[in-house]
């Protein structure tokens, strides 16, 4: 049996020593032989710096650690002159040391060559690295992590905007060395606006979004059962359930990343950590939450309810500068929301956008919970438990009466009044108690606040700031917003609910059932 290859980046090791490969190169293959110039981005942990390394391999003529693999036959193997430079391993603490890192590692990548430069500007060495190189083959350059002082800046705009101006210098050094290129690969996280980062390099070609090019990373459902039997009859040994039922469960916790392709994808690095740890738990979002997208959405008071219902032009994918972060398009670029249907009208493409998966929409909500309420308890999970056995046995008046301790626990200095944070934090606590069920919040003559609907009942929920259940009520009546349930046979609850923003509490609730 093959080793799960955990935090294994690069391809060499993960082959010569036995690891796990799902075999890409297929996907490889249509880059070096479609194009040249690449730009694609990723969340973290999803196989980029892996990507990179085969990328080297390849251009480095190993043509050995390639048997067996797609593109093994399919290439004249030949050695070219590669630039690979991971902005992760650099140091940037300030931008100065930004740009003694990229001519340090400018001129060690010369060295390693037999070559010397003579410029001391991180710019004018990083050509006259490429244009040297060139006399021994077209040069290769691999940038990995190219947003990494970008991101870890991006709460400080100042050293932010410096660092971004010399990335644009030092990327833009290759918009003129077209005879001197083989092939260039730039990766990172988030897609900043050509404007921004690439200006110079207008003939990028970004496959973020391509469909050709969405199975470039993660897992897919045939990679589970070819490269991890063994692994899943392990899992299916240790919770005694079949083969099916843990697929299914695999599926469901770590399956679902889209990025406008047929297939729905498995994250890798949760997948590899559950069958080294045989245990279904939440292991991507742990290795790495960013604060600064919790805190912008908690400062934006960014309406949770939106995620159950979003839907965007593609327009939203390329506007991306610092100074103006669209929550939901950074949620999508970081993984904590991905591609789950697209449209065509007209001349226009609409993205809807979703949780991946329970690891992501469980631990994502678990965050913003805490930080929106400005608590941190751990009986939260019991709490939420008994929450959801209450709703099931329909135990409304005790179930609010829980809210209301919730409510009353929020400290005064994150409190804010308004009608889109109350409603945050009951959407969140009905997505936390883990309710088999749905979200519907669109109907066809209005915007509904809240419809969870269950295995044999329905709750509709009205919120009202400063007003009265019974409006709440009055609303969902007038606008008839239960109409789509009547033929389910289901039991149908209409729940209107009053804020007092004086309290900053719920002040009543009323139900009735249609």
């Amino acid at each position: 049996m093959k080793k799960l290859p955990i935090g294994i980046q690069s391809f060499e090791i993960l082959i010569k020593e036995n690891y796990t490969y799902v075999d890409k190169t297929e996907y490889i293959y249509k880059l070096i032989s479609e194009g040249r110039i690449y730009f694609l981005s990723r969340p973290r942990r999803f196989g980029k710096s892996l990507t990179v390394s085969t990328l080297e391999n390849i251009f480095k003529g190993k043509k050995e650690l390639f048997e067996g693999l797609y593109i093994y036959d399919k290439i004249e193997w030949k050695e070219y002159p590669v630039i690979r430079i991971d902005l992760s391993v650099l140091y940037y603490k300030t931008p100065q040391n930004l740009e003694e890192s990229f001519l340090k590692e400018v001129n060690n990548i010369g060295k390693s060559y037999g070559i010397t430069l003579t410029e001391d500007n991180y710019k004018s060495a990083f050509k006259e690295l490429i244009e040297k190189l060139s006399k021994k083959g077209k040069v290769v350059v691999l940038i990995d992590e190219y947003d990494k002082p970008i991101i870890d800046f991006i709460t400080e705009p100042e050293i932010n905007k410096q660092n971004r101006d010399i990335l644009k210098n030092f990327y833009g050094i290759l918009k003129g060395m077209d005879d001197y290129l083989k092939f260039v690969f730039i990766t990172g996280v988030s897609k900043f606006s050509r404007t921004s980062i690439f200006s110079e390099l207008n003939n990028l070609n970004d496959i973020t979004i391509d469909e050709r090019y969405n199975s470039i990373l993660g897992y897919k459902k045939e990679d589970i059962n070819k490269y991890f039997n063994e692994y899943i009859n392990k899992l299916s040994n240790k919770f005694n359930e079949g083969k099916d039922e843990i697929l299914k469960k695999i599926e469901l916790w770590y399956n679902g990343y889209n990025w406008s392709g047929n297939e729905t994808l498995y994250n890798p690095f949760s997948i590899l950590n559950l069958f080294d740890h045989l245990d279904f738990k939440n292991y991507w979002f742990k290795s790495g939450t960013p604060t600064f997208l919790v805190n912008l959405m908690k400062e934006r008071n960014y309406p949770l309810l939106n995620i159950e219902n979003l839907i965007l032009e593609e327009d939203v994918f390329d506007v991306y500068e610092v100074e103006n972060i669209g929550l939901e398009a950074l949620l999508f670029q970081t993984g904590y929301l991905t591609i789950k249907d697209t449209k065509l009208e007209d001349v226009k493409r609409y993205y809807k956008l979703y949780y991946p998966n329970l690891e992501v929409k469980d631990s994502l909500l678990n965050v913003l919970f805490k930080e929106y309420c400005g608590q941190i308890d751990t009986n939260n999970g019991a709490k939420l438990l008994e929450m959801k056995k209450l709703l099931k046995a329909e135990k409304i008046d005790n179930f609010f009466e829980y809210i209301k301790t919730i409510f009353a626990g929020i400290p005064y200095e994150i409190f804010v009044n308004k009608e889109d944070y109350y409603n945050s934090i009951i959407y969140t606590i009905l997505s936390l108690t883990g309710i088999e069920g749905s979200f519907e919040l669109m109907t066809n003559i209005g915007r509904l606040d809240c419809a969870l609907e269950l295995k044999d009942k329905v709750y509709i929920f009205e919120f009202k700031l400063n007003s009265t259940g019974q409006q709440g009520i009055n609303q969902i009546k007038e606008k008839k917003y239960y109409e789509k349930y009547l033929n389910t046979g289901k039991k149908i609850y209409i729940i209107g609910v009053g804020f007092n923003s004086k309290t900053r509490n719920i002040k009543n609730w009323k139900y009735e059932v249609i």
